[in-house]
């Protein structure tokens, strides 16, 4: 049979487990909508508000910046995958801007979203200020191909 310390263990390992296991269930889709804004503003809108000056020439490329930005985008996006259940369409006190569309369409979303992080991936190899200017309105395009179909207008 088992000692009480074995049992212990396997008692408190089962109990972290359905812990950790309901603790993820039990994402609301508030959170992952506001998950999901944090990703767009913080993450997205941090890359964007450190390239477009450099693309328009009022700054000098910056590869320091551009790479604490993309680093940025990385940490506050990283659960990207777990925002989009059914079950996160509309939240109860958050409103969202994402459309059916993404739930009606998921292969056509998952490709716009391809679309983008293969053009952000393109956008993080840029070395200088020519590479980054060639590689940048790929990223903008990327963006774009996601908000035209699936999400509603910002008001």
């Amino acid at each position: 049979m088992f000692s009480r310390v074995q049992f212990g263990l396997m008692a408190g390992v089962l109990a972290l487990s359905l812990g950790a296991g309901l603790a993820f269930a039990a994402m609301s889709a508030d959170e992952a909508i506001v998950a999901r804004k944090a990703c767009m503003k913080l993450g997205h809108g941090g890359v964007f508000g450190v390239a477009v000056p450099i693309f328009k020439g009022d700054k000098p490329f910056d590869d320091d910046a551009l790479k604490a930005a993309f680093a940025n985008e990385d940490k506050v996006c990283a659960d990207w995958s777990k925002w989009w259940g059914p079950e996160t369409k509309q939240g109860s006190a958050e409103q969202t801007h994402a459309l059916p569309a993404i739930w009606e369409d998921p292969k056509g979303f998952d490709a716009a979203a391809n679309a983008w992080y293969a053009a952000d991936q393109a956008l993080r190899k840029a070395t200088d200020l020519a590479s980054f200017k060639a590689a940048f309105p790929a990223d903008g395009a990327g963006c774009k191909g996601c908000h035209e179909k699936f999400r509603a207008p910002l008001q």
